[in-house]
């Protein structure tokens, strides 16, 4: 299993809330709440740039027609 590395964080009152509420509602600590928010958003920003290049490539391939 691949060591894990301690990262500390800042929140406002209000994220640690939000962090809280969102552990609480499902059922996981607030490390892996965390944990699971930056994969989601990592996951996403890698859909979003996908789909720039498709559109991208459509337009190149219209200019060349």
């Amino acid at each position: 299993m691949p060591r894990k590395r301690i990262v500390k964080v800042v929140l406002s009152a209000e994220q640690k809330e939000i962090l809280e509420e969102l552990s609480k509602r499902l059922g996981t600590s607030e490390s892996e709440t965390l944990r699971m928010a930056l994969m989601d958003y990592a996951k996403e920003l890698s859909l979003m740039r996908e789909r720039v290049r498709k559109q991208a490539s459509k337009v190149l391939d219209k200019a060349k027609s």
